[in-house]
């Protein structure tokens, strides 16, 4: 197998069957004290992890759009509903490509991203057991230390923060660890091209910085350097009809240009360090007295692996069985989540780093290192045959502790009022014409599931020309990083935009003035009527048909110009060009009379990144297929 372990010094040596029998029975076990601490939620009908973040906000509007298209037998490969028409696709967070969008075909959506958070949470602890198990840890080590990992604070926060596509990242990466030093390429790169699907990139780098500092500590480091290259190109492979879309989104979207701060977004504050040794240190935002938002608390201080572990860990500093690369990954964790706090600052501007935000979550490391020394720890503490038997007890203490801390940020909340239906926005729905969210409405993303085309809306990555038409129609910038949230419907701009309506809390406001989603323009610009009858039979397909009014040089399209978007006239293909800031427009031949123009988006290079990507996985699959053969 050729690599050292990960958790003890002796050469790592996976068995020949990952489960024996009575590793069934210990995994069964932490899998039903999960699912006892999580059921007051996925037991009940109409219920959901109380969150204090995205989940309402932005995951459900998002899921709810990706199961309705599947369920209709179609890829949603643009969501219309918000920001005047972003890439639905390219947006890893959609989940488009992993498997748990299935989950969409047999629950509501509600109920189905309980489900996922429940899934992943037993998947994080069942990697954590075969990994501590492959590194001949005992049993009862290799529980206690799966417990510790997927109750962790670490993960736990992010069902409270609600954001699940951080919580399905995390339970992938003691999966990558065991690939990698089972000495699988194929299977790291399986596991890295799931990690990268389940929607949030972000720690599949940081995991994957992880494993390159500790492999740079380790005697065969060019062993694992080359198993970790080849593992790379397997899943950039794999996954490659999502992460090539995705860097178009993101060289488009509003992360390209925006400003350096942002990217240092929550740098870790100093004092956050003493949450990591004593969670309620500072408060928390349930007990009211954490004095600042509480997304920072989530991202700051969730590094705390239970008072036991840490104790592991102290054991194996104490016998001094601290593998170096553990120790590396302790002190690197710290110097990087500090962010723009820290010495590393100057690195969140450089290319690639400009992308991402956060800096807190690379206190991944730390956790990670943590996790390593207390695996050394539990196989000092079980050197005899005796302490080993006394060892048998540390899974249900280490239980018990992380279940008491995490069951305040595990409870269970209502759904109904955060999905209930509006009547004054489900009279809005399908309609080909556009509507603007009041800014003080806390929920534009609701849009999706009405199907209104709202102009505001809320996401990471939208396309920057959205921002500009913002600030156009406000007549100041109205966007920031993640969020439009233009108020003045009633401008030139939100007219050739579409938007008709201005949706309050108080109801519905209307104007009919406003243009059309297509119209004809002349040469200077400028409308001209009768307006081509529009239909739209899904999201990212048009058909403008009708008589051409004399003068007409081209049609508009009110939706965001995006690579990906194509128009054919009576089957011709026809350019098409900038229209304003954020839309586009078709020009027309000269005397054209009648018009049927088709207007469609398909992602850039779909076929060949969809061929290649089953091609990949059929190959993967045969290889494994002819290994176990």
């Amino acid at each position: 197998m050729g690599a050292r372990g990960v958790l003890v010094s002796s050469r790592f040596r996976p068995r020949r069957a990952l489960l024996t029998r009575k590793d069934f029975l210990v995994v069964a076990a932490l899998a039903a004290a999960v699912l006892a601490l999580t059921a007051q939620v996925w037991a009940v009908p109409g219920r959901a992890f109380f969150n204090h973040g995205d989940l309402y906000a932005y995951h459900w509007p998002l899921r709810h759009h990706t199961a309705a298209e599947l369920i209709s037998g179609r890829l949603p490969f643009w969501n219309p509903y918000v920001l005047l028409g972003v890439p639905h696709s390219a947006n890893p967070q959609s989940v488009l490509f992993y498997p748990a969008a299935a989950l969409g075909f047999f629950f509501p959506a509600v109920a189905a991203l309980v489900w996922d958070q429940v899934l992943h949470l037993l998947w994080a602890g069942l990697g954590a057991y075969l990994l501590a198990r492959a590194s001949r840890l005992p049993r009862a080590g290799a529980a206690a230390l799966a417990a510790a990992y997927a109750l962790s604070p670490f993960l736990i926060y992010r069902i409270t923060a609600g954001i699940p596509t951080l919580t399905a990242s995390l339970s992938w990466a003691p999966w990558a660890w065991l690939a990698w030093l089972h000495g699988s390429a194929p299977l790291l790169s399986a596991v890295w091209a799931l990690q990268f699907l389940s929607g949030h990139p972000q720690f599949l780098l940081v995991n994957a910085g992880a494993m390159a500092l500790w492999a740079s500590a380790r005697p065969r480091r060019f062993e694992l350097a080359a198993r970790f290259a080849l593992g790379g190109a397997g899943a950039l492979a794999l996954a490659a009809v999502q992460w090539v879309p995705m860097l178009e989104l993101l060289r488009g979207s509003n992360r390209s240009t925006w400003p350096a701060e942002f990217a240092a977004s929550y740098s870790l504050d100093k004092w956050s360090l003493l949450s990591w040794l004593s969670p309620g240190a500072l408060g928390t935002p349930l007990n009211g007295i954490w004095d600042q938002p509480p997304s920072v608390f989530y991202e700051s201080c969730g590094v705390w692996l239970g008072c036991a572990a840490l104790g592991l860990a102290a054991v194996a500093a104490a016998k001094r069985r601290a593998p170096a690369g553990a120790v590396l990954l302790v002190a690197a964790g710290v110097l990087l989540a500090l962010g723009a706090n820290g010495p590393f600052g100057r690195l969140l501007g450089l290319p690639g780093f400009s992308y991402l935000r956060t800096p807190s979550r690379w206190a991944f490391l730390t956790l990670w290192g943590l996790w390593l020394l207390a695996g050394a720890g539990a196989r000092a503490a079980a050197s005899t045959p005796a302490r080993a038997r006394a060892l048998a007890i540390l899974p249900l203490f280490v239980l018990a502790e992380l279940a008491l801390w995490d069951r305040g940020f595990l409870r269970s909340a209502r759904a109904r009022r955060f999905v209930a239906t509006t009547s004054a926005a489900a009279e809005l729905g399908g309609r080909p014409e556009r509507a603007l969210t009041d800014p003080a409405l806390a929920n534009p993303n609701k849009a999706i599931v009405y199907r209104i085309r709202n102009a505001n809306g809320y996401d990471a990555f939208y396309p920057g020309t959205a921002a500009l038409w913002a600030a156009q129609a406000e007549g100041a910038p109205a966007a920031d990083s993640s969020r439009v949230y233009v108020s003045r419907w009633r401008s030139e701009a939100a007219a050739r935009a579409g938007i008709t309506t201005f949706l309050t809390a108080d109801g519905l406001e209307s104007r009919a003035d406003a243009w059309p989603l297509a119209a004809f323009l002349d040469a200077s610009g400028r409308r001209l009527r009768p307006d081509p009858v529009l239909s739209i039979d899904r999201p990212g397909r048009w058909r403008a048909t009708g008589p051409v009014p004399a003068g007409a040089a081209a049609v508009s399209f009110a939706e965001t110009r995006w690579p990906g978007w194509r128009a054919s006239l009576g089957g011709a293909a026809v350019p098409l060009v900038a229209w304003g800031p954020a839309f586009q427009a078709a020009p027309l031949p000269l005397n054209t009379a009648s018009l049927d123009l088709r207007f469609e988006f398909v992602p850039t290079a779909w076929a060949f990144l969809a061929a290649l990507t089953a091609a990949a996985w059929a190959l993967w699959a045969a290889a494994l297929a002819r290994r176990a053969a």
